[in-house]
């Protein structure tokens, strides 16, 4: 095996291990809807498996994707136990949202040429400060707070203390170059978890799929013209197109994907890729499917193809018979590999034009939205409101490209009548 495909395939496994979680997560979540545990366990690695090798095949990224966080709650307790919707209609919202997206990225409407160099910079540091807020909240680093919202948790229990140990001994690797250090510090990791106790050992390393078709195919259309119906499918549509503008252009930058121009090379394939990826996991049985952050990981491990993306979607396969190893890793293992590869994308804040206020602000605004307000769509929607005003009045005009407008545009409708 030549040192490329190595790295590729270090890479792959590195963010596959880092992504995991949401096979557990996932199904944890979804299961207070009354959607069967095991079934959306197997629709989880399933549509994880076809969207991430999709994207590597037809897209040639490194990117994983997977049922996305924080939609999976917005689905679970705000569309179904608030609005009292069946998840077979949450579904077929999903599955509208993207063929919306899809239709989409198929017009002449380049929404990655169009967005400004400082916004893209923004993106990325403020995707890396949400990197570094879950991994630090994963460490239990910091803890909620009634008087100040967020204070330092309890560094003395066992769990904290494991992931503690894990950005000594990850940093340790990454300050000495050592190849796979991300991987390694998670192995590392969740193995003096198992010698402390503080993670349980699996009673069994394989167990079988259940497949069955208790979620799949259940999708429920028959509420189409129905208003409340029509604002979810918008809802779902706005923050996942959001989701993967913001995702996929911060990424991109990161992994060095960007032309002389500054546009993001191949964002329609990934958009299309990623909008596919939505319809088949809502077929299956699950919500929204986004383009993961922590893809970065395996970004900073070296991995600059779609052989990344096609060996992590292949272990998703291989996940489907491993359920009890993937529970058996805990998420402190991974804590130190999210905040190194945030620190990695907040770097990228140096190149924002901070003499021109009209470029600065927005970019501030977009920076600091995403981790306070924890969604990617917010930030992008704060920024590129006050991104447009302030050209506007400022007289720069041309500054302006369709694609912001159109994505302000959104934005305002968006959080006007949905939010």
């Amino acid at each position: 095996m030549d040192k490329k495909t190595m790295t590729e395939l270090i890479a792959g496994v590195t963010v596959f291990f880092t992504v995991s979680y949401i096979l557990v997560v996932n199904p944890t979540i979804l299961s207070v809807t009354g959607m069967p545990y095991e079934a959306v366990f197997v629709a989880t690695a399933l549509s994880a498996a076809i969207a991430t090798i999709l994207m590597g095949l037809y897209a040639n990224r490194p990117f994983v994707l997977a049922a996305g966080m924080g939609l999976n709650a917005y689905f679970a307790y705000s569309v179904v136990l608030s609005m009292g919707m069946s998840w077979q209609l949450g579904l077929a919202a999903v599955f509208l949202s993207g063929l919306l997206i899809f239709l989409l990225s198929l017009t002449k409407i380049d929404l990655g040429a169009g967005i400004p160099e400082s916004f893209k910079f923004a993106l990325t540091g403020g995707l890396g400060l949400f990197l570094v807020f879950i991994g630090l909240q994963n460490a239990h680093i910091v803890a909620p707070s009634a008087a100040t919202i967020l204070t330092i948790g309890n560094l003395k229990a066992n769990l904290a203390l494991i992931a503690i140990a894990g950005f000594f001994i990850t940093g340790l690797l990454m300050a000495r170059k050592v190849n796979a250090a991300l991987l390694i510090g998670i192995i590392t990791v969740t193995l003096i978890a198992f010698v402390f106790g503080v993670s349980i050992l699996p009673s069994g390393a394989v167990s079988l799929p259940q497949i069955n078709d208790q979620i799949a195919l259940k999708l429920d259309f028959s509420q189409v013209s129905n208003l409340k119906f029509i604002s979810v499918v918008w809802s779902f549509f706005i923050i996942g197109l959001f989701d993967i503008i913001g995702t996929v252009n911060a990424l991109s930058i990161e992994a060095g994907f960007v032309g002389k121009k500054g546009e993001v090379k191949g964002l329609e394939k990934t958009i299309r890729a990623n909008s596919i990826g939505i319809m088949i996991g809502a077929l299956l049985g699950v919500p929204t499917i986004v383009t993961y952050l922590e893809s970065a990981t395996g970004i900073a491990a070296g991995g600059r193809t779609g052989k990344t993306a096609i060996i992590a979607g292949l272990l998703f396969l291989l996940a489907l018979f491993f359920l009890p190893l993937i529970k058996a890793i805990p998420i402190e293992a991974t804590s130190a590999a999210i905040v190194i590869t945030g620190l990695m994308m907040v770097l990228s804040i140096v190149r924002i034009n901070q003499e021109d206020f009209t470029e600065a602000l927005p970019a501030l605004m977009t920076l600091v939205t995403i981790p306070f307000t924890f969604s990617i769509a917010h930030g992008i929607a704060i920024g590129s409101i006050f991104y447009v005003f302030l050209k506007l009045v400022s007289g720069k005009r041309k500054d302006i490209s369709i694609a912001m407008y159109v994505i302000a545009l959104f934005s305002v409708v968006d959080l006007v009548l949905f939010l």
